[in-house]
Formats: structure tokens, C-alpha cells, sequence
């Protein structure tokens, strides 16, 4: 009775494992899905599907916002600063911007974002936390945006034109021509 009890629950434990990294891939995937549509409307030339994410890091911190910003036409000072505890996301991610159909870029850049209230941050917005700002230290050598090697190509090649295509013309256009 007592194998037939263990071998129960080690089944159970079993099923209750292979449960719980799904949740977590819905999880991942649905943040995925969050951070795709916000790179839609909020990147230019953005190239869908392509973004990875290089590293990313969560942490309960505070979040600052400015709820009401001065006017600068008072001599008061009616700005609002509210402060308030949450789930914080940081992404560092490379994405692609296509231009034209031709030209790639490849950019890196950080995403911030509040679980709590199901919205995207800025910088000025969490960099209070000192865990934030270590992780920011860390990868911001890295920003940065590239345009790929073949596009290089593909622009020197277009450039090239300037200078072959008129000296083609020169060449072949008087060929014809007699010389008295």
C-alpha cells in the first residue's frame, strides 16, 4: 500500500512539473506579444517579428511619474510627482528597421515596463532604483544602431552609378561622331 501511495504522488509531482513551465512559456509569450505591439507603434521602419531579447531583469521598485507638468506661464510650481510601488520589467533587446524594402538597420535599445499596471515606462520613470541602474550601466556601451553589411553594399553600389553611369555615357556617346 505504502509503494502504491509513493509511486502516487511521484507521478504527481512528475505531471505538476511538466505543468508549470508551461504556464511560464503562456507567460513569456504573451509578454512577447506585449513588447511586439508596442515596437509596432512606437518604433519607426520597424521590421515585424524581428526583435530578441539579449537579457531582461524584474524587480519589485518605484516607479515615478509626473501626473501634472508645470506651466511655465505661472510663477507657481503646480507639478504633480506621484510614487508608488510596482513590478518592474527591463528589457534590453535588438530589433530591425527596414527601410525602403532595402536598407536594415540593426538597433539596441531598452524597454521598461510596469506589471502592475499593464504599461510601458520611461527611463526617467524608474531609474531611481539602483538595481535598474546597475542593470542600465551594464549594457549601456551597447546601444547602438548598424546599418548591416549588405546594405552598405547595396549603398555603395547605388553610389557608384554617380560616377560610371556618365562616365559610360561620355565614353559611348561619341563614338559615332566624325572627326572633322
Amino acid at each position: 500500500m505504502k509503494k502504491g501511495i509513493c509511486c502516487f504522488l511521484f507521478a504527481v509531482l512528475l505531471s505538476v512539473q511538466y505543468l508549470m513551465p508551461a504556464k511560464a512559456a503562456d507567460a513569456e509569450k504573451e509578454f512577447e506579444d506585449i513588447l511586439e505591439e508596442q515596437l509596432r507603434s512606437t518604433v519607426h521602419y520597424y521590421s515585424e517579428d524581428s526583435f530578441s531579447v539579449i537579457d531582461a531583469y524584474g524587480m519589485q521598485g518605484q516607479v515615478t511619474k509626473i501626473v501634472t507638468s508645470d506651466d511655465p506661464q505661472t510663477s507657481e510650481n503646480e507639478e504633480e510627482i506621484e510614487e508608488y510601488s510596482s513590478h518592474i520589467g527591463i528589457v534590453f533587446l535588438e530589433l530591425e528597421q527596414k527601410r525602403d524594402g532595402l536598407f536594415i538597420f540593426k538597433k539596441k535599445d531598452f524597454l521598461y515596463y510596469d506589471y502592475d499596471n499593464n504599461e510601458f515606462l520611461t527611463a526617467s520613470n524608474v531609474l531611481g532604483n539602483e538595481s535598474i541602474r546597475d542593470f542600465f550601466e551594464l549594457y549601456a556601451d551597447d546601444i547602438e544602431k548598424n546599418i548591416t553589411p549588405f546594405s552598405k553594399f547595396l549603398i555603395l553600389f547605388f553610389l557608384s552609378f554617380i560616377i560610371t553611369v556618365p562616365l559610360f555615357i561620355m565614353i559611348f556617346h561619341n563614338r559615332g561622331q566624325s572627326k572633322f
